[in-house]
């Protein structure tokens, strides 16, 4: 039996069931038609109601996206849910939405306030009932959508991900549902533990949401000093890809010495670490990246500080070795996670 079958009629399925009394006298109060109606291809703009509940805290100069709707047409579909089914799953939101509407917007706000800002009068729409039956999961719909396209301001997608954090319970859980891994959930909370200060600028424009991420965890005294930190850091960085740029151009330091690669070179030249290296009792040092000139070697990993440690990584370790490493990491983390399952379930059958 397929699911149109197993539902009845709705707004997603083209056919005619008989439904329910009470659902027909409240489909005639909302105006929103779901007997037997086929999922429409396109709407007029304004039938649909923008969502309240967007992840989006602002829509932001509309006219660029207007103008390319506008010229160059449509390229996406809108996600929209039937105004009866909105109300379900939002109850007491009528007075929310839109006057004279039937659909409500899930993901595509921006483009369709857009489309009514360029003077067009219907958009392409991806009608479906299901994207959420409370107002949690109607927001994860959006907010997952946001993600996928990489297009949400990050404290609206901080903010978005701090009330689902409400409802999933822990960032791990979390991370599975968004098929994310649980650091980039925590890296994006971070930022809203940044000062008001901090979060002026990041909405200005004036720093990064990647440094600042890296500062949010800090203390409130803390983050200025650490930010100028991590910018010197990278202004070092970047100084020093030209200097070696240079240097390699003419195959020699300024001192006339054959260049010596960096640490990311070494790492890239060498084979990454086991898994039982990374699983064993110590450490044996033979897979960690080593400098040729052995007065250049650290004398120990600053293991007992993790945040020095990932700068260290971040620093040192090119991209492909960094993704080698962090996938080792997590398999170690699975390995286990299982084996701790494995002991808990031993000892409980032991009672």
């Amino acid at each position: 039996m397929s699911k149109a079958d197993r539902l009845g009629a709705g707004t997603s399925f083209g056919q005619t069931k008989t439904i329910s009394a009470r659902r027909a006298a409240i489909n005639a109060v909302a105006a929103a038609p779901t007997e037997g109606a086929p999922p429409p291809v396109k709407l007029p703009v304004d039938k649909i109601s923008l969502n309240p509940d967007n992840p989006r805290s602002e829509l932001g100069d509309l006219t660029d996206l207007g103008a390319s709707l506008r010229d160059h047409g449509q390229k996406t579909a809108i996600s929209v849910m039937g105004r009866f089914a909105y109300l379900e799953g939002n109850p007491g939101r009528d007075e929310d939405l839109e006057p004279g509407t039937k659909y409500v917007v899930i993901d595509g706000n921006s483009r369709l306030a857009a489309a009514r800002e360029a003077g067009l009068t219907e958009i392409k729409v991806m009608l479906d009932d299901e994207l959420g039956s409370n107002p949690d999961e109607i927001l994860e719909s959006a907010l997952v959508a946001n993600i996928h396209r990489q297009d949400l301001d990050p404290l609206d997608e901080a903010k978005a991900l701090e009330q689902l954090l409400k409802v999933h319970g822990t960032q791990e859980a979390l991370a599975v549902r968004l098929h994310r891994s649980q650091g980039w959930v925590s890296q994006r909370l971070a930022l809203l533990g940044l000062t008001p200060e901090l979060k002026k600028k990041l909405q200005d424009g004036e720093e990064s949401a990647a440094l600042l991420r890296r500062v949010g965890k800090k203390k409130a005294e803390e983050q200025e000093e650490h930010l100028l930190r991590l910018k010197a850091q990278e202004a070092q960085q970047a100084a020093d890809k030209k200097r070696l740029a240079r240097e390699r151009a003419d195959g020699t330091s300024p001192q006339g010495k054959k260049q010596e690669p960096s640490v990311a070179e070494q790492t890239a030249e060498k084979p990454a670490p086991t898994k039982q290296s990374l699983s064993g009792d110590k450490a044996s040092g033979s897979d960690l990246p080593a400098p040729r000139d052995a007065s250049r070697r650290l004398s120990r990993l600053p293991s007992q500080d993790p945040e020095v440690l990932t700068e260290l990584i971040i620093t040192e370790l090119d991209v492909p070795t960094r993704r080698k490493l962090t996938e080792l990491l997590v398999d170690y983390k699975i390995e286990e996670s299982m084996r701790m399952r494995a002991e808990q379930g031993d000892a409980s059958d032991g009672q």
